[in-house]
């Protein structure tokens, strides 16, 4: 008579083998002849879009077993459509990684979004463009061409959603230093806000500052032809190698309303993150870390920025990324109510 209890042991003890066995299986092995789903949550064509299909080019190379990645677009309210998405029908089996705007960090707290949450994410990195990202720019045939005439000549603005940064910031400055944009929001990307600028419907925008510094991608070659001036930077400090362009902070006096645009242009400072589900098992997400550094130790990855019309780059660390997380959360409700008089869909 055989040992029931013994067999039953015995059986056990081979699944626990053979599920270690699996486990085992190392991030090269896994990602081998696979497809990683990048969700990126931007119209095609448009500047984070161009950004996240180079930077996938290189990142996809550094990943162990080279694994193809393949982007879809998921567009909508400042980012937020794809980060929910990613946040609610992602796999966290290491086969999807989201490519995200800076806005998702802080839109969420300010809006009572639930469905996507900064802090149960797990995160890679995220690409930085400096400092300020933002700054005022006026097509040639704006009435506007210094920001010394905003206080007294309408400029009509073009803009995406509510919520994002190109119409949030016009809306700041008009309430806290007296502005007069005319903001027209619903535009679904940088494509068609500059188009919207050749055709006389906008005099201007609110866009990335790596245009100023470095004359890349569109914007950069309207300014390198004359078609389009910088007149403001959203910054809290001047650019010593842009002495003469006036900043926002310059026309915001109020300490109250200070403390506001400083969390809004922290916030807008965050770049474009990266992202995993939670749950992911923590070797594929080391690897992908680990080949997001060597991204951006890669020469290869220089000439893909540059020719994005990125400018420039700055690895932000998920470490880094988590300390602004949490300093964004420890935010006063009261600083928060004033943010939202701006974010908020009305």
């Amino acid at each position: 008579m055989f040992d029931r209890s013994a067999l039953i042991a015995v059986s056990a003890a081979g699944m626990v083998a053979l599920s270690g066995a699996a486990n085992a299986e190392t991030a090269e092995e896994f990602y081998a002849g696979k497809a990683i789903t990048m969700t990126v949550a931007a119209a095609t064509g448009g500047m984070a879009d161009t950004v996240a299909r180079a930077f996938a080019q290189v990142f996809a190379s550094h990943i162990p077993g080279q694994p193809q990645i393949i982007v879809q677009n998921m567009p909508g309210a400042g980012g937020l459509v794809g980060g929910a998405y990613f946040a609610r029908a992602a796999k966290n089996d290491g086969t999807e990684i989201a490519f995200l705007l800076g806005n998702v960090i802080t839109t969420p707290m300010i809006t009572g979004n639930t469905q996507f949450d900064p802090r149960k994410m797990a995160w890679i990195g995220a690409i930085n463009s400096g400092d300020y990202p933002y700054a005022t720019y006026a097509y040639e045939s704006s009435p506007v061409q210094s920001a010394d005439q905003l206080f007294d000549t309408e400029m009509v603005i073009g803009a995406t959603s509510f919520t994002n940064y190109n119409r949030v910031f016009p809306a700041m400055m008009n309430d806290y230093a007296g502005t007069k944009f005319k903001i027209v929001a619903g535009y679904k990307g940088s494509g068609e806000v500059e188009l919207a600028m050749e055709r006389s419907e906008a005099d201007g925008w609110f866009t990335g500052s790596q245009h100023i510094r470095e004359l890349v991608g569109n914007a950069g070659a309207m300014i390198k032809e004359g078609h389009l001036k910088p007149i403001l930077l959203m910054a809290s400090k001047p650019d010593p190698r842009h002495p003469d362009l006036p900043i926002a902070m310059d026309y915001i006096t109020d300490p109250d309303n200070r403390q506001v645009a400083q969390f809004l242009l922290d916030s807008s400072s965050v770049g474009r993150p990266i992202a995993v589900p939670q749950g992911m098992p923590d070797e594929l997400i080391d690897a992908l870390r680990t080949a997001m550094a060597e991204t951006f130790a890669d020469p290869a990855f220089a000439d893909f920025v540059k020719a994005s019309g990125l400018g420039e780059a700055e690895l932000q660390t998920p470490e880094e990324l988590q300390t602004l997380i949490d300093g964004f959360y420890a935010t006063p409700e009261a600083v928060l109510e004033k943010v939202r008089t701006f974010t908020n869909g009305q």
